[in-house]
């Protein structure tokens, strides 16, 4: 029995202003959300939430650690398996290379189902679906709570009264039809690792508030969803542009939106990693400053532990939160998956949490960027020609 999807939510009801913001397509209105700033947020509701679950739980993480965290949302899904829940993982093959199947086994007992997405059986640059990845962050419940942005599931992640490192990243708790809408989203990668289709019900598109929310969704066949969801926002800014983004490589046509935003007058702010996991695509992230602080970007890098998170602000009012990173390997190789919304109350909180961060962060002063070392400039020049393989 195939999956049975029922139709989204009309956007009939969306005024204009807010058309302008989102456009048409993938929008679904009354949905409620609300940010989840760190693990220290995120772990607790998303947990909350398993242990909550009726009738289905959806789990796709680009890494699923076996370790103390792994192993806590392990034993919090087959505690819901034992119950008659229908619980089904999705991981990554080469994010979440370092976790055996036999950390798996315990859930597969309690009649959950787990699959990897593109395994990566020889790593070979040549290897057929070696470079396409699941990069997605989405926990669904019942069809109606979701879970999104930039957290994945290990210590990294997590408080440090947890035993974690505490990175610094955010996620959004989603109740509505967009949860009902990711459900969909879900179910298409399974059919296309299992090749089986889901053969339970969806549950129907439940409203929770007043917020229209459209799902950005980046795969092979919709590679530019996200991306042309950004240059729309920028587009169409007429106060304020903040971006989030731990591996931010803007293409051409960003830059040139960015740029044409502030000769519109718009304060375009960029908050991007001082700290960072991967010091390859700093280095190519950097070689951009010089450009776009002549152009009156400005730019803070975040530098207390390593930043993570994937977001943007525009004007107070659209808001974008999940997996996808303003580079190359998101744009043309990942699956993502964002969220975009508008929402005045929302937006304030984007905009107070990058306005916390801010004051947590380094300024980069563009009168004297151009004194670092010779050897920093040289690496990046070096990696920014790299950039469409980092």
């Amino acid at each position: 029995m195939a999956v049975k999807h029922t139709a989204a939510v009309s956007i009939d009801d969306i005024n204009q202003h807010d058309r302008r913001y989102l456009g048409r397509h993938y929008v679904f209105s009354k949905n409620r959300a609300e940010l989840l700033v760190d693990g220290q947020q995120a772990y607790p509701a998303m947990l909350e939430a398993i242990a909550n679950a009726k009738r289905s739980i959806a789990f796709e993480s680009y890494i699923f650690s076996a370790d103390v965290i792994g192993e806590r949302f392990l034993v919090a899904l087959c505690e819901r398996a034992k119950d008659g829940v229908a619980v089904r993982v999705i991981i990554d093959g080469v994010g979440s290379m370092d976790t055996s199947a036999n950390f798996w086994q315990p859930l597969i007992n309690a009649g959950g189902e787990v699959v990897v997405f593109h395994p990566p059986r020889k790593i070979s640059f040549s290897a057929k679906n070696f470079w396409v990845r699941d990069h997605r962050k989405l926990l669904i419940i019942d069809d109606y709570i979701a879970f999104i942005g930039g957290i994945n599931i290990g210590r990294e992640y997590a408080p440090t009264e947890w035993g974690g490192a505490n990175w610094h990243d955010i996620h959004a708790q989603i109740h509505g039809p967009v949860a009902h809408g990711l459900m969909v989203l879900f179910n298409r990668t399974w059919r296309q690792v299992t090749k089986k289709d889901w053969n339970v019900y969806l549950g129907p598109p439940q409203e929770a508030g007043n917020t229209a929310m459209q799902i950005l969704e980046g795969r092979l066949t919709k590679r530019h969803s996200v991306r042309r969801a950004y240059l729309h926002a920028i587009a169409n800014a007429t106060s304020t542009i903040r971006i989030t983004n731990a591996y931010c490589i803007p293409d051409r046509d960003v830059q040139r939106a960015l740029q044409r935003a502030r000769k519109r007058g718009v304060r375009v702010q960029l908050l991007l990693s001082g700290r960072t996991d991967i010091r390859s695509i700093q280095f190519a992230g950097r070689y951009l400053y010089r450009r776009l602080l002549k152009w009156g970007i400005e730019i803070y890098e975040w530098t207390e532990r390593v930043l993570h998170a994937k977001t943007a602000v525009v004007d107070g009012y659209w808001c974008s939160i999940g997996s996808y990173n303003l580079d190359r390997r998101s744009l043309l190789h990942n699956l993502e998956a964002n969220v975009a919304c508008v929402d005045k109350k929302l937006g304030t909180a984007f905009d107070q949490q990058f306005e916390n961060d801010l004051r947590r962060s380094h300024f980069i002063d563009p009168t004297t960027w151009h004194r670092r070392p010779s050897l920093q400039k040289l690496l990046e020049f070096f990696f920014y020609q790299l950039r469409y393989l980092l």
